[in-house]
């Protein structure tokens, strides 16, 4: 085996200079192969739960506050929702049901797909989260016609009961 090596580079060696380019360049590429496999395939950052889920609340509650700022009297006020759970998304699934001999098998697992990052589940449907409460401080909230208007208009917008709204007075 040392001998062929030795035999391969002497050769080399006595060859023309378009040889050792060409060798050159293929050792070159053999090691840019290798390296890329060895870097991280991306470097794009992608938002955790906790981080859209603060988001998308956010984005509620202000909202929120400019709908009820709109109505008469209502003034100045704050928002805060509460929600029930976090998103829940449902992935397209293959199943394979086999029933034999009086024994019964189930078999499924996710559909995947060549995305941005490698093989991802595919995803059919995506819900947001229930809104648990409602909670609203505001300048009018002493009038009750004030009131009861906020609150027929934030338990209509969330399709959620009154009582799970409440409406404070903003203090001075």
């Amino acid at each position: 085996m040392e001998n062929k090596i030795s035999n391969l580079l002497s050769r080399i060696k006595d060859s023309d200079s378009k040889l050792k380019i060409l060798i050159a360049i293929g050792l070159i590429s053999v090691l840019l192969i290798a390296l890329s496999e060895a870097l991280p395939k991306s470097t794009e950052k992608k938002h955790t739960d906790n981080t859209s889920y603060s988001a998308y609340i956010t984005e509620l509650e202000n909202k929120t506050c400019e709908l009820i700022s709109s109505i008469n009297g209502a003034g100045r006020c704050k928002v805060m929702i509460t929600l029930k759970v976090t998103n829940e998304s449902v992935f397209a699934k293959n199943s394979n049901e086999n029933s034999n001999d009086g024994s019964f098998s189930n078999n499924s697992e996710y559909v995947l797909y060549n995305g941005q990052s490698g093989e991802e589940p595919l995803l059919i449907k995506e819900y947001f989260p229930e809104i648990q409460g409602v909670a609203i401080v505001c300048d009018g909230a002493d009038n009750t016609v004030v009131k009861e208007e906020i609150i027929n208009a934030v338990s209509s917008l969330f399709n959620i009961s009154v009582s799970k709204i409440s409406v404070s007075k903003l203090k001075g």
